[in-house]
């Protein structure tokens, strides 16, 4: 965040409740590393190595785009890795198990940890600076503290693939969005370029972290798009540099995606778990051209022809996608937590801990329920009211929300395996939207009441 953008927060905030609220999150991070013990320590999975392999391609080359792990975890693994390699002793895919210190991957673990307690209070601290009760800001404060530091998130910043970076990155451009939503609303002439800028670069780190983030940037696309048929947005020239610089980032995402190593891989256990188990619809891929499954013809015919036929198998059979995602939307949301390392020495704090953040987490379609009831609450505020400030939070709000519906589908529907570890950004997303949904609400209700006292 800048300077500007710090200030900015302070008096939002009122000096007493600013320092008020890093206080809380000073404390709260220093608790953070104290209870999860050696930020060290880490655990490596089946999916580690892959990770390793794909950052060996060149920096200035085709193949970190299109390799089998995506440009910002490609770069990530490549800065860190120490002369002698990585060197990986602890597999919990194999089975849940201690973690350890493994060479070269300490600073990974680090950097997630320093990366994730960061991102997360800036976000706190962001949210926190656009509610205007004093005891609604603490409360959206110990919200965003249980929803981060719990081990719901945390533990993941000890497992060596996407997931920790997925989840911080997000919190981060997501603070630097509300603060440039808020800023845009306020004055037509308020100059966002270092902060846009800033946000765009974090967005883009996060986008090139998980194909199934490239869905969530369309719908960024979108929703800034329907910002510029507004008068008052229509002005800012900075969100038509955004939205263009939005639509070439997918164009060269969605290219190298198509291009890459790993969508042959998910599209191969599409055909393996699903339809090459319906004669029915290895009937119909054999009327697209599909060779008979498991023949040489069929080897040749996959890398290239695969992809193209099952979104046109999709347009046949629309019920299969349909049905697909009515079934697995529920399961998505079950097993939230790591399950790849245990920490029995931690054992007294992590009994307090987990059932917290549980109630955080409910690992239910709570969230998304709740979610749907919040953004029609607060579509009928933003209206009713005319109030500047709910309309961007509604904005804000309904941007997660489609973003997390968007990514889901493309999860259950881009691999049949690991489905709840895919879906593990979509639901979290789901479950910050319940919460600070129910936080903003909250501070409407207070406010409105106060106003009518004051009339």
């Amino acid at each position: 965040m800048t300077i500007n953008s710090f200030l900015f927060l302070k008096k939002n905030l009122g000096t007493r409740w600013f320092w008020v609220v890093i206080g809380m999150l000073v404390v709260a991070s220093g608790l953070r590393v104290a209870a999860y013990g050696n930020i060290g320590l880490s655990i490596a999975t089946n999916d580690t190595q892959s990770y390793i392999d794909s950052s060996q391609a060149p920096l200035f080359s085709r193949e970190i785009l299109t390799g089998r792990r995506l440009l910002t975890t490609n770069l990530f693994y490549k800065f860190f890795e120490p002369e002698e390699g990585y060197q990986i002793t602890a597999n919990g895919s194999f089975d849940t198990t201690r973690r350890v210190f493994q060479h070269g991957f300490e600073k990974i673990v680090i950097v997630q940890v320093m990366l994730s307690i960061l991102s997360w209070s800036i976000l706190a601290l962001t949210i926190s600076g656009f509610i205007h009760n004093p005891a609604i800001k603490i409360l959206s404060t110990i919200i965003l503290i249980l929803f981060a530091f719990t081990p719901q998130i945390a533990d993941w910043d000890s497992v060596l693939m996407s997931e920790s970076l997925t989840f911080s990155l997000f919190a981060l451009q997501l603070a630097l969005l509300i603060k440039i939503a808020f800023a845009i609303t306020e004055s037509e002439n308020v100059n966002i370029s270092f902060l846009s800028g800033v946000w765009f670069v974090i967005y883009f780190l996060w986008t090139f972290l998980r194909d199934s983030n490239l869905v969530a940037s369309a719908v960024t696309v979108g929703m800034i798009s329907i910002l510029l048929i507004i008068p008052s947005y229509r002005k800012n020239k900075k969100l038509y540099i955004i939205v263009s610089a939005l639509i070439a980032m997918l164009g060269i995402g969605f290219y190298t995606s198509s291009h890459s190593t790993r969508s042959i891989i998910q599209i191969n256990n599409i055909y393996n778990s699903d339809l090459l188990i319906n004669p029915a619809w290895v009937n119909t891929l054999n009327k697209l051209g599909m060779p008979e499954p498991h023949s040489d013809e069929y080897k040749i015919w996959f890398p290239d022809h695969a992809g193209s036929t099952l979104i046109k198998f999709f347009a046949i059979h629309p019920s299969y996608p349909a049905r697909k995602v009515i079934k697995d939307f529920a399961p998505a949301f079950t097993e939230f937590k790591q399950t790849y390392f245990k920490s029995p020495e931690q054992i007294t704090i992590r009994n307090f801990m987990l059932p917290l953040g549980e109630a955080i987490h409910p690992e239910n379609t709570t969230p998304f329920l709740l979610g749907v009831c919040i953004l029609f609450a607060l579509a009928v505020i933003a209206i009713q009211s005319g109030d500047n400030w709910a309309r961007v939070w509604a904005w804000i709000l309904y941007w997660l929300f489609l973003t997390a519906s968007f990514t889901i589908i493309a999860a259950i529907l881009g691999d049949a395996w690991a489905l709840s570890r895919h879906s593990a950004f979509s639901t979290m997303v789901y479950r910050l939207l319940m919460w600070v949904g129910l936080v903003v609400i909250i501070d409407k209700a207070v406010q409105t009441q106060k106003s009518e006292k004051m009339h």
